[in-house]
């Protein structure tokens, strides 16, 4: 017994002695959100707006869907990097949306012939040689969009391209990680890609 208790002592003493371990940095990073809502959500939207006209329409005008560009860019800059899909999305989902509710919506981007390829096959196209030389037109949705800290500001109109007039306007917020997460590194497809400098 009498030994014991040195052996003890000492070995308290001995477990003093050695330092605590640091703490572990926590290597665990949450998941970047999502928006809680589609683009076709937040388009869905402005396409109510747009369809609250001056005046009726006849029930053969026919309505193309354009681009949708930066408003401090619009002769340069289609919405690039994380917004290049966002600007086809909104032109996509306008169009898709104005069809559903009844309007006689134009796909002027239609090619003169189906392109089959050994993979796919395509009846759009961007190529001017294979559109027809005068697209049957009589009114085009259009707009701009104004990157802000938390979202893009889309801004849409529906003009009469014969006179110019302004036949409805849109307006709606699309956050800025509709379509990605808002991490400013990202992984897709293998290929990196920098949301922000």
């Amino acid at each position: 017994m009498r030994l014991l208790l040195p052996l003890l002592l000492i070995n308290l003493a001995a477990c003093s002695l050695i330092p605590e371990p640091e703490p572990s940095i926590s290597t665990y990073a949450p998941k970047a959100a999502m928006a809680p809502y589609t683009v076709s959500d937040y388009v869905h939207n402005l396409t109510v707006q747009l369809s609250h006209l001056k005046g009726p329409l006849s029930n053969n005008t026919r309505i193309g869907v354009s681009s949708f560009y930066f408003a401090d860019a619009l002769d340069t800059k289609l919405m690039t990097q994380q917004a290049s899909g966002l600007s086809q999305q909104i032109q996509e989902s306008i169009l898709t949306k104005m069809t559903q509710m009844g309007y006689h919506t134009v796909e002027y981007r239609l090619a003169n012939n189906l392109h089959l390829s050994h993979n796919a096959d395509s009846a759009l196209t961007r190529n001017l040689e294979q559109l027809r030389e005068r697209q049957n037109i009589d009114l085009i949705i259009t707009g701009t969009v104004t990157r802000q800290q938390h979202a893009y500001i889309v801004n849409a109109r529906m003009v009469n391209i014969s006179n110019k007039q302004v036949l409805s306007a849109g307006s709606t917020e699309i956050p800025i990680n509709v379509m990605w997460g808002n991490e400013k590194i990202q992984q897709r497809d293998g290929s990196l890609y920098r949301s922000e400098y």
